[in-house]
């Protein structure tokens, strides 16, 4: 129990060293981005400004309503349905605030983009998750039949992420990363590995100023899931954990656009499609362990129905053989006794007969 216990502490400790290591690339992409800012100025830090002002926003009102529940427990429901107007008319102004003192529709245009992509990279990923594989790999059956199919289908979809993108600002956009780093997380190196070797050289030879980044990333997700996935204890990560290494992931995959892209180009995209590719990434993968969630819940009760029947039948069975053998016993008691009947009755004419002589 101890060593148990021990080994998961080793596992969590080398999860979080991983976790630091993109934390670092991650700083490393803000100072060389922030850096470009300052010296070159050829981008727009008024973005920047909006984003920081949002979540600020979002913040301080979901801080608020957090508390509101808190609020109706101890006052009445009046108080409570005023302060409800209040968050209302906060929520109302803020929007009218950014409709009047920022670009809306640049500003909030790329991510509902990137949500429109997202959706069918979702769908996608959906139907795959219909084949008797993906339920195989839900329950621990890692097959060679379940990993060769999960290939081969995860391999599809992280190709047709490639095709599936938002041109966001003149610089592409799509959710191969996303597709690569589930299939890793959830099949472990067998299946991730190749899934992003495959995915990865496809997107190399579409070609494009981003080809040999976006290559190297989409392989480094596959890597970094299948690490994951091992030191997890081949389980996939719980939602929290999941979203922060999805976003910490964005930002080294911009961290590796900025460097293996000749500048000033490679800056100029992350800069553009950072923001959405991590909203689409982040979301994409909670949407997909929630999902995952509810399909493993499905799969424990199809187990324990299944379970269940076959204790019943296994009951059944036995009390069908246990009644066979009580028939069999009665037949014979009877059987007896209807002799012995018969031994009392000559016996009653014998002392009927001697009494008469």
């Amino acid at each position: 129990m101890y060593e148990k216990i021990k080994n998961k502490a080793a596992d969590d400790k080398k999860i979080l060293i991983l976790f630091i290591i993109l934390f670092i690339f991650n700083i490393a992409f803000y100072i060389n981005l922030f850096a470009y800012m300052v010296i070159i100025k050829e981008l727009d830090i008024t973005v920047l400004h909006d984003l920081v002002t949002i979540i600020s926003a979002i913040i301080i009102l979901g801080f608020i309503s957090t508390r509101l529940p808190k609020l109706r427990e101890i006052t009445d429901g009046s108080v409570y349905e005023i302060a409800y107007l209040v968050i209302m008319g906060l929520l109302s102004i803020t929007i009218s605030y950014f409709n009047k003192s920022t670009n809306g529709e640049s500003l909030w245009a790329p991510f509902l983009e990137m949500f429109r992509m997202l959706s069918v990279v979702l769908i996608l990923t959906y139907i795959a998750t219909k084949s008797k594989s993906f339920k195989s790999i839900v329950k621990g059956e890692f097959s060679r039949k379940t990993i060769l199919w999960q290939i081969v289908i995860c391999s599809v979809l992280g190709i047709l992420a490639s095709y599936f993108t938002m041109d966001i600002n003149g610089a592409p956009a799509n959710a191969r990363g996303l597709v690569v780093m589930i299939a890793s997380l959830l099949g472990g190196p067998y299946v991730g590995i190749p899934v992003a070797i495959i995915s990865g050289t496809w997107r190399y030879f579409l070609g494009g100023p981003t080809a040999l980044a976006c290559g190297v990333s989409t392989v480094l997700a596959g890597v970094i899931g299948s690490l994951v996935f091992v030191w997890n204890r081949c389980k996939f990560l719980r939602a929290y954990k999941v979203a922060i290494l999805m976003f910490l992931f964005s930002g080294f995959d911009m961290f590796i656009v900025t460097i293996l892209t000749p500048k000033p180009d490679g800056i100029l995209i992350a800069n553009t499609v950072y923001a959405p590719m991590t909203f689409a990434a982040v979301l994409g993968m909670l949407l997909f362990t929630m999902f995952l969630g509810e399909k493993k819940e499905e799969v424990e009760i199809s187990e324990e129905l299944k379970q269940t029947i076959e204790d019943n039948s296994t009951k059944i069975s036995g009390n069908i053989d246990i009644t066979d053998l009580n028939t069999d016993r009665i037949i014979e008691i009877s059987q007896e006794l209807k002799e012995y009947k018969e031994k009392v009755d000559r016996l009653e004419q014998e002392m009927k007969e001697m009494r008469n002589e």
